[in-house]
Parts: structure tokens; sequence; C-alpha cells
């Protein structure tokens, strides 16, 4: 099913501010597959993967080369919560963001244990944020919300 327009443009404009902040630090990969595991490929909408030289050419990232994973979520909310959250966390991926485009809120998970995080921050329009994985940067939510 096509992105909405909202959905769309958002990712958009996250990858976009994301490229810009990180890089040649972070591979910024947009809607491309992270191997969980043989049944789960998911395609998150932005994933920051760890540099390599070959960009993943021999095989698709699989969860120790992501650092941080972003789904942005309109219509999905409720799958990206309920059935990709618990799967990243099970899969040991340090930090997930799901931006609640419905809310106009990023909701910030992370310190995974099992299938679920233990942590979730919300972040609204106007604040800026420091991600747990990403050292000193700042981001302004408004630049990743849209």
């Amino acid at each position: 099913m096509p992105d909405r327009h909202p959905h769309a443009a958002c990712v958009k404009k996250a990858g976009d501010i994301l490229s810009s902040l990180l890089r040649n630090l972070l591979i910024v990969s947009i809607q491309n597959p992270v191997h969980i595991d043989e049944y789960s490929e998911p395609l998150p909408d932005i994933a920051l993967l760890k540099p390599k030289d070959d960009f993943n050419s021999r095989a698709h990232p699989v969860p120790d080369d992501v650092v941080l994973i972003i789904e942005v979520a309109d219509t999905s909310l409720d799958y990206d919560r309920n059935f990709k959250m618990p799967l990243y966390a099970k899969a040991g991926i340090a930090e997930a963001w799901l931006v609640n485009l419905p809310k106009d809120i990023i909701e910030v998970y992370n310190d995974p244990s099992g299938a679920s995080y233990q942590n979730c921050r919300l972040i609204s329009r106007g604040e800026t944020f420091t991600p747990s994985v990403l050292g000193s940067l700042t981001i302004k939510a408004d630049d990743i919300i849209g």
C-alpha cells in the first residue's frame, strides 16, 4: 500500500536532516531491509547503521549493524507499536523511535529487555532531545516530525 502524503514527507525530511547531521558517521538507510532472523526482515522507515565500506552490499544489515531504527506511523500506529517495536526490542536494537503523526510526538524507546523496551519517552513539537545512542547530538523534534 502506498504511503500517505504526511508519512512520505516525514520520512523524506527526517532522512534528509539525519543525513546532514550524521554524514560520514553513520549510514542513513531509508525503507531498506534489516535482517532480524530467518523469519523477519522488516523495512523500517529509517535505520541508522554503523558505517561499512561496502554499504552492506553482500548482505542486509543485521541487528548488530543497527544503531537506531525509526518508524513513522500514521495509519500503521498500532502495528508499529505492538508488532515492530517488540520485534526490534527482542533483536536487541538499543533504541527505536515511533514518530506518531496523529499525536505529533516522537515515542523514544530504549533499554531493550526481552520483547519490550524498558523506557519510553514522549518528545513533543518544540522540544529538543539527545538520543542515548547518538552521543551529544541534539535533535529538534520538529525536524523529525516534519
